[in-house]
């Protein structure tokens, strides 16, 4: 029913939007690393925000998808959607007026928690709690502020399947007002400088539409699972985590919030980009242009921007210092959307992918040949005398126009 084919690739701005909603692909590390980083802060209530979040952005999108439906196809609708993007499998039929109890075997998050962390205490699907009850909203015309969404069971916490509880009444979980519309900027902008580019971003754009769940609606490449984002849901994320942080130890809650959401970028840019250039595509198209390590950092911002984050390109380039930009980053223009203007740079996992990636590639042996993007050798990195250093110094939500992090020794 959903067919994804139905939404191009925005070469312009270098973005994919699906029914009103950004859609950016994240590894299993990096949303686990950020949803753990969020959780282990037990000293604020994080649970209403990480559900709230899913719901605002698939309510959005799910309200233009199943505008027309029939109950039973906007049903179909939702749970293909969710299927599509990676996230595992769900049945709605069941929905009635009344709510819903969904039992599920096939989560994405349950699933990579483990594979990640092993066992949780606790229930760790949020994402799947906010988007039924985002269905359960449009689909019986419910304001999201009157619907209660809980998950009682989990397999991450060793149960045998996830069963989320949707019904009408004590709605528990954050809303938001409506969005701002997503402005651009028009800023030219400079090229990688790099005489591949061309063909490298040819050969994988529309590779996108290729990238979908599988029969039990996983999407595994490049030796990570993914899962198709609303960019607006992580982001926020993010954005309400360092508000709670800041609200409980106000600057030093801010700095705090700071380096873990800047670690999870780091995790990201290690485990997505070491298995982005260790896959066979990379093999086969990328690596017989490379000849330098700088040759490998521009050829993955190549690739990458094709993937719907913003147009990645390198300043200056050297082991010892790199100046990285982003046109059109997915971090600041969720920002604009939903917040307006801020008074700091807010790309802590654009900003901690480009630190992992000159990690990788100049204080490992990936460009050797070395298998290196394991849990152990994250940790071995981290653990780096040569650590590089992430400096944020301009951001498009700012009033900047375009995201530039300065990353040295």
């Amino acid at each position: 029913m959903f067919d994804i084919h139905q939404y191009p690739f925005d070469t312009e701005h270098n973005c994919i939007v699906v029914a009103g909603e950004a859609m950016i692909f994240h590894c299993h590390h990096y949303v686990n690393y950020l949803q753990r980083s969020i959780l282990d802060a037990e000293y604020i209530d994080s649970r209403p925000f990480i559900i709230g979040s899913a719901a605002d952005a698939a309510y959005h999108q799910l309200s233009r998808l199943c505008e027309g439906l029939s109950t039973d196809d906007a049903k179909k609708m939702a749970a293909d959607v969710y299927k599509t993007f990676g996230y595992g499998l769900i049945d709605l039929s069941g929905m009635t007026e009344e709510g819903v109890t969904v039992n599920t075997y096939k989560s994405f998050y349950s699933k990579t928690w483990v594979m990640k962390f092993g066992p949780s205490k606790k229930p760790v699907d949020y994402y799947t709690s906010g988007l039924i009850a985002a269905a359960y909203a449009v689909i019986y015309g419910k304001p999201l502020s009157d619907i209660h969404a809980e998950q009682t069971r989990c397999m991450a916490r060793g149960d045998e399947f996830n069963t989320h509880v949707i019904r009408a009444g004590g709605g528990n979980f954050s809303t938001y007002p409506a969005k701002n519309p997503t402005r651009f900027s028009s800023s030219p902008k400079q090229p990688i400088g790099w005489e591949h580019e061309e063909a490298v971003t040819n050969a994988f754009l529309g590779a996108h539409a290729h990238m979908v769940g599988n029969e039990e609606g996983f999407i595994p490449a490049f030796g990570v699972y993914l899962t198709r984002n609303h960019s607006d849901f992580i982001n926020r994320l993010q954005f309400e985590f360092m508000r709670a942080m800041q609200a409980v130890a106000g600057d030093y809650g801010g700095k705090l919030a700071s380096e873990l959401l800047l670690e999870a970028g780091h995790a990201c840019g290690f485990f997505t980009y070491g298995g982005v250039m260790t896959s066979e595509e990379w093999k086969t198209v990328v690596k017989p242009y490379l000849r330098t390590r700088e040759d490998w950092i521009k050829g993955l911002a190549s690739l990458i921007n094709t993937m719907g984050w913003g147009y990645h390109t390198a300043v200056e380039l050297s082991r010892d210092r790199a100046v990285f930009r982003n046109y059109n980053d997915f971090e600041d223009l969720s920002y604009m959307r939903m917040y307006g203007q801020a008074s700091q740079p807010v790309h802590w996992a654009n900003s901690g992918g480009f630190t992992g990636l000159m990690q990788l590639i100049y204080n490992t042996d990936l460009v050797e040949g070395d298998v290196i993007n394991t849990e152990e050798g994250f940790r071995h990195m981290r653990r780096s005398k040569a650590k590089y250093k992430t400096r944020m110094t301009k951001s498009m939500a700012c009033g900047d126009d375009y995201l530039e992090v300065e990353i040295s020794l």
